[in-house]
C-alpha cells in the first residue's frame, strides 16, 4: 500500500477513535454496488478490441444516531472476464483500440466527517467531489475506476444559500494507483437558489498539479452557472448555461487564457424529452480549455474522441451543436419498472480555425427493475472528416448490468 494511503488511513482512523466503539459497531451500515460491462470498440487504423469486466464497490459506513461524527471507508475492485485484445494504460497494446478497464484493487474513499450543527460539515480524507454536474470539478465514474480526491472539504448550507470549499493535495485517478496525481488545489463554489426558475452558482478554481509532464493543466478558472425549470403550458422547461474562463497559474510553464460555455434547454411532456445544447470550448493553436480534474466522458460525444481522462480539448478548441429526441415511461405490475430510449446527433467543429470536425450519433435504451437493479444498451458513433486534423472514425458499444445495494 502506498505511504499516502497509509497515513490517510491512520488519519482517518484516529478521527473514527474519537466516537465510542460500541457506538460504532450498532451505527454499520454496509453499502455497494456492482457494475458488470461489455464493450467493443472499432477505431479506423487500429484493430478492434472488446472486454467484459466486473467492478466491484463495497463499503462500510458507521454514523453514530447521537453523534455528529461520520465515517466512511470504501474498496474498488475490477476484473478482467474477458477480453485481452484491448489497448490499456496498464497493459499498452497501441496496435488495438482503447478500452481502459484494467484490472485492479484500490482503497477508493476513506473519510470522516463531522457535522456540529445541521448547517456546517467538515470532511477530511479520501472523498468524491462534485460541482455543477462534474462539468469542471468532478469525480468521474464512466470507467471502472472511479477518481477520488485527498483533500480537505467545508461545507455549508443555510436555506437556499450553499457553499464549499475544498483543498485538495492528491488525485486518485486511476486505472490503479499507477497514475494518481500530486497537487495543491484550492476549490471554491458557492451557489443561491433564488426559485425553481432560477439558481445561480459561482466558483473560483485554483487548481496546481505538480505531476511531471502535466504542469500545463496547472490553472485558474472563475466562472459563474445559471439553472432552472418552469413550465410553459404543458410542457416543462429547465435550462443550463455556464460560461468560465481560464489561465495558465501554479506549476504551468507556458502562457494561455481560453474560455469555456456550455448551454443547454430540455422541453419535457409526459416521458417525451427534447433538448438542445450548444458548448464552445477555445483554443489557441497551443492549448484549449483544460478540464484535468473533470467528468468528461459525453460532455462532447459517448465515443470520447475529443475528451480524455486529465486532458484538455483539441488545441484549436471546439464547437458542439447537439440535439437529443428521448421517451420514457414507468412500468406498472412488470418485472421493469421503468425504462427510457433515445438518439443524440452532434455536429463538431473547431472554435479557431472553423474546420469540420465530423458528427456522432449516440443511442441508448435503459431499463431499471426492482432492487435497484439496472440493465443499458448504448451506442455511439462518431464519423470524422477523414483529414489529418480530426480523430479517427469510432464506433463503440455498451451493455451494462449494474445492482446497488
Amino acid at each position: 500500500m502506498k505511504s499516502y494511503q497509509i497515513s490517510l488511513l491512520l488519519g482517518a482512523g484516529a478521527g473514527a477513535a474519537l466516537v465510542p466503539q460500541a457506538a460504532l459497531a450498532q451505527s454499520a451500515e454496509v453499502f455497494g454496488d456492482f457494475r458488470a460491462r461489455f464493450e467493443t470498440v472499432e477505431q479506423t487504423g487500429k484493430l478492434d478490441a472488446d472486454s467484459l469486466t466486473v467492478r466491484s464497490r463495497v463499503g462500510v459506513r458507521f454514523k453514530p444516531a447521537d453523534d455528529r461524527f461520520t465515517f466512511l471507508a470504501e474498496a474498488e475492485n475490477n476484473i478482467t472476464l474477458s477480453g485481452d485484445d484491448r489497448n490499456t494504460s496498464l497493459d499498452p497494446r497501441p496496435q488495438f483500440a482503447t478500452i481502459n478497464d484494467p484490472d485492479f484493487t484500490e482503497l477508493n474513499r476513506a473519510q470522516l466527517s463531522f457535522a456540529p450543527n445541521d448547517a456546517l460539515t467538515f470532511t477530511v480524507g479520501r472523498q468524491y467531489l462534485g460541482f455543477d454536474g462534474n462539468r469542471i470539478i468532478g469525480s468521474p465514474g464512466w470507467r471502472q475506476d472511479k477518481n477520488s480526491h485527498d483533500a480537505a472539504l467545508v461545507h455549508y448550507e443555510n436555506g437556499a444559500l450553499e457553499a464549499t470549499y475544498v483543498y485538495s493535495w492528491h488525485l486518485n485517478r486511476g486505472p490503479g494507483t499507477d497514475f494518481n496525481w500530486d497537487m495543491s488545489s484550492h476549490l471554491l463554489n458557492a451557489s443561491f437558489a433564488v426559485s425553481p426558475a432560477l439558481k445561480l452558482a459561482g466558483f473560483v478554481y485554483l487548481i496546481d498539479i505538480e505531476e511531471t509532464g502535466r504542469e500545463n493543466l496547472s490553472n485558474t478558472t472563475f466562472g459563474a452557472r445559471l439553472t432552472g425549470s418552469t413550465e410553459i403550458g404543458e410542457f416543462g422547461v429547465s435550462y443550463d448555461l455556464m460560461v468560465a474562463t481560464q489561465t495558465d497559474s501554479g506549476s504551468a510553464t507556458d502562457s494561455y487564457d481560453n474560455t469555456l460555455i456550455d448551454s443547454g434547454v430540455a422541453f419535457t411532456r409526459g416521458g417525451a424529452r427534447f433538448a438542445l445544447g450548444y458548448d464552445v470550448i477555445t483554443g489557441d493553436g497551443a492549448f484549449a480549455f483544460a478540464n484535468p480534474l473533470a467528468g468528461n466522458h459525453g460532455t462532447a460525444g459517448w465515443a470520447d474522441v475529443f475528451h480524455g481522462g486529465g486532458r484538455s480539448s483539441p488545441v484549436d478548441g471546439l464547437e458542439d451543436f447537439n440535439v437529443e429526441v428521448s421517451y420514457g415511461a414507468s412500468v406498472e405490475s412488470s418485472a421493469i419498472e421503468g425504462w427510457r430510449a433515445g438518439l443524440i446527433w452532434r455536429d463538431f467543429s473547431s472554435e479557431n480555425t472553423g474546420n469540420d470536425l465530423g458528427e456522432e450519433l449516440d443511442a441508448f435504451v435503459r431499463l431499471s427493475f426492482a432492487n435497484d437493479v439496472s440493465l443499458s444498451f448504448e451506442m455511439a458513433n462518431y464519423d470524422g472528416p477523414d483529414a489529418s486534423y480530426a480523430p479517427a472514425d469510432k464506433t463503440k458499444y455498451w451493455v451494462t448490468l449494474g445492482y446497488k445495494f
